[in-house]
C-alpha cells in the first residue's frame, strides 16, 4: 500500500535528477507503474487521489526520453 506522501516523496526524487532527462524519465515511469499496480490490485481506498498525485509529476519540466 502506498500513500499520497509516498508519491510526493517520489515526485521529489525527480526532481532531485533533472540534470538526467533519461533518469528523471525513468523514475516517473516507475511511479506511474506502482500506481496503477495498487489501483489495479485494490490495494487502495483511495484510488483516484493517488492517480491524481502522480499525475503532478508532468508539471516537472525535463525531456520525457531515454534510450
Amino acid at each position: 500500500m502506498i500513500t499520497r506522501l509516498d508519491i510526493r516523496t517520489m515526485i521529489g526524487k525527480i526532481a532531485e535528477v533533472l540534470d538526467d532527462d533519461e533518469v528523471a524519465h525513468r523514475e516517473e515511469d516507475k511511479l506511474y507503474e506502482l500506481v496503477l499496480k495498487v489501483i489495479a490490485t485494490g490495494d487502495t481506498d483511495d484510488a483516484r487521489g493517488l492517480a491524481m498525485e502522480a499525475l503532478k509529476s508532468k508539471n516537472i519540466s525535463f525531456s520525457r526520453w531515454y534510450a
